[in-house]
């Protein structure tokens, strides 16, 4: 499916606790996804809770990426001082590599340039999960490169 297809298919919504389900739950016993979210526990309540304090917070939003209704994901939107950072996260092992996530990125950068009125979006991404640093260059990020210093002590 091309991606002007995804685009239209895939809708954001803001989650609710209501969406903490079984499912959601569920997306963090996968392995793939648990090399890149460690702190994500696979129970209901912990979704729950997660949703809680994105809702709580007037700094976050917190997106569920729908696809016909379904939920598949989430995208989430910090706002720090003139910019924005997002974190994206397709749960559901079949959706991923479809283009659901360029076109989340997508409607969220552009959604954070509006409204919050930011100069810069940038990305929390772990720069050795190379899916999603190539997903976030596909929609104009361009990496913001650090180098660790190791220091020995005598």
């Amino acid at each position: 499916m091309g991606d002007d297809q995804m685009k239209t298919r895939v809708r954001l919504r803001r989650l609710t606790e209501k969406n903490a389900t079984k499912e959601y739950a569920n997306w963090f016993k996968d392995k793939e996804l648990r090399r890149w979210i460690t702190h994500a526990t696979p129970t209901v309540e912990a979704c729950r809770d997660y949703i809680r304090k994105a809702l709580a917070d007037p700094n976050v939003l917190l997106w569920g990426i729908f696809v016909d209704r379904r939920h598949i994901g989430n995208i989430k939107a910090e706002f720090r001082i003139d910019q924005a950072v997002l974190g994206l996260l397709v749960g559901d092992p079949k959706m991923r590599g479809c283009g659901i996530g360029t076109a989340a990125i997508r409607q969220a950068a552009r959604w954070c340039y509006r409204h919050w009125k930011v100069g810069r979006v940038t990305a929390g991404v772990h720069p050795f999960n190379i899916r999603s640093v190539r997903v976030f260059e596909k929609c104009g990020f361009r990496p913001l490169l650090v180098r660790l210093w190791l220091e020995k002590k005598r």
